[in-house]
């Protein structure tokens, strides 16, 4: 049996306000789109602009890093002059009490300050009418939106929908969190880790990639997509006692084969498949330790607040229970307090944990929220939730349901269990509960030990 859509309803599983606001915004979007057709190519996503580094932090030639890059992005994040590979005693501060998306946004424009005072002919997009427009809409001044034509990275808005762009081997990503390793464990190292996410499915890298290369996922127009299980579900709406729930992450076709990890997946909820990693795969070079970057990723094993401590509840208004694939930990770290049943936790079933050893996953609906007021743990920006492209049409792979432009994340559905796990609207401002043979945007995080970073360019004599 094939629906469209769970939940029931165009809308999916919406909040009520989040259907009036979706409505203002489409609205707002519009407007905005009118004024964006005559501007720069500065200007992306909406009301944001970005600070970009276009520059690769990581050279896939020579397997070293880029120090001049990295020092601009520490230095951009921290809001620190100082802080340098050199230096790391700044970074290190803000990771041992963590830094969120929103922190390292407004350190950005401390050291990048936009100033009503500037000349607007300067910039590259600065028709006053389109200046005003974009100041009234929604900056502390016209020039928070002009980006100079001579620099080759752009000023970050003053506005909650700027985002921080990076490129790192080849593809763009936004930095959302800064912790460090091993938290709570004496006797392991604590290195610094920045958390990265991909800041969209539709990448300038992928614009020659096929929608077949998978079974089940593929791209359109440079823009990946996939199924969360291998075109197949458990019953619509039990909790069945099989081995292989179809919503589990751990054994989901979306972890092992689409992100490249490898290893088991489920099929059937009584049967799984196992398959390698492949050197083909649009993220080999983050997952096979032959491409010499995987020595400078950390796996959610040394994470602390992946292992344990995600609470739906908690991170999103208006959800009530718990729900599992947020934390990798076992029963002794996730107790099913909180869950609308005990057998909805996945804590301790083989296979559940299996995530933690991955360099690439799927980020939860507790790291990235869904909204201003429920942002997250990492407390991201609708920007950078957002999908650039916000529809999709095609196929993917050989048997697909319905394929849009949301984005998949790894949380189990938090009611009674129906083979959906969560995803985000393609604006970003909302979430929904959808089917996992369904293809979605496909936007995977990592973790990068920007201490192994530092080490390794000291050793290198730069």
């Amino acid at each position: 049996m094939r629906r469209k859509f769970a939940g029931g309803g165009i809308f999916d599983k919406l909040k009520l306000t989040g259907f009036v606001c979706l409505f203002l915004f489409v609205i707002t979007c519009t407007m905005a789109n009118i004024v964006l057709a005559a501007l720069s190519t500065g200007i992306e996503g909406g009301f944001s602009v970005i600070y970009e580094i276009p520059q690769d932090l990581w050279d896939r030639v020579s397997q070293i890093f880029d120090k001049s890059n990295v020092n601009k992005l520490l230095w951009n994040i921290s809001g620190d002059n100082t802080a340098t590979v050199d230096n790391m005693a700044p970074i290190e501060a803000l990771a041992a009490s963590r830094m969120t998306s929103e922190d390292m946004i407004a350190n950005y424009n401390k050291v990048n300050p936009a100033s009503v005072d500037k000349d607007s002919s300067a910039y590259a997009n600065s028709a006053s009418a389109d200046a005003a427009y974009y100041s009234s809409a929604n900056a502390a001044s016209a020039s928070d939106y002009l980006i100079p034509a001579d620099d080759d990275y752009s000023v970050s808005a003053m506005s909650n929908n700027a985002e921080i762009i990076v490129t790192f081997a080849g593809l763009k990503w936004t930095p959302v969190y800064l912790s460090t390793t091993n938290e709570g464990k004496d006797n392991e190292p604590h290195d610094v880790i920045l958390t990265l996410w991909l800041t969209d499915n539709q990448q300038d890298a992928w614009a020659d990639r096929k929608a077949d290369e998978g079974d089940y996922y593929g791209f359109i127009d440079g823009a990946l997509f996939s199924d969360f299980a291998a075109n197949w579900y458990n019953g619509s709406s039990d909790v069945p006692a099989d081995p292989y729930p179809s919503d589990m992450y751990g054994t989901s076709y979306i972890r092992a084969v689409t992100l490249n990890n490898g290893g088991a997946y489920a099929t059937s909820g009584t049967q799984a498949e196992t398959v390698e990693k492949s050197k083909n795969s649009a993220f080999a070079t983050f997952t096979m330790p032959e491409f010499g970057l995987t020595k400078y990723l950390v796996t959610p094993e040394q994470v602390s607040w992946q292992e344990s401590g995600q609470s739906l509840k908690e991170q999103i208004s208006d959800i009530e229970n718990n729900t599992s694939n947020e934390n990798w930990g076992d029963r002794t770290k996730v107790p099913s307090d909180g869950f609308r049943t005990d057998s909805l936790n996945f804590a301790g079933k083989e296979g559940n944990d299996t995530w933690k050893n991955d360099y690439l996953w799927i980020p939860s609906l507790s790291e990235t929220g869904d909204d201003d007021t429920s942002n997250g743990i990492w407390r991201t920006t609708t920007a950078q939730r957002a999908l650039s492209k916000k529809n999709a049409s095609g196929d993917v792979g050989v048997a697909n349901g319905s394929i849009q432009s949301r984005t998949w994340l790894r949380t189990d559905d938090h009611g009674i269990r129906t083979n959906n796990v969560f995803g985000l609207v393609p604006y970003g401002t909302l979430w929904g509960c959808y089917y996992v043979n369904d293809s979605y945007a496909v936007r995977p995080a990592l973790h990068l030990n920007l201490t192994a970073v530092a080490r390794s360019l000291k050793l290198n004599g730069q």
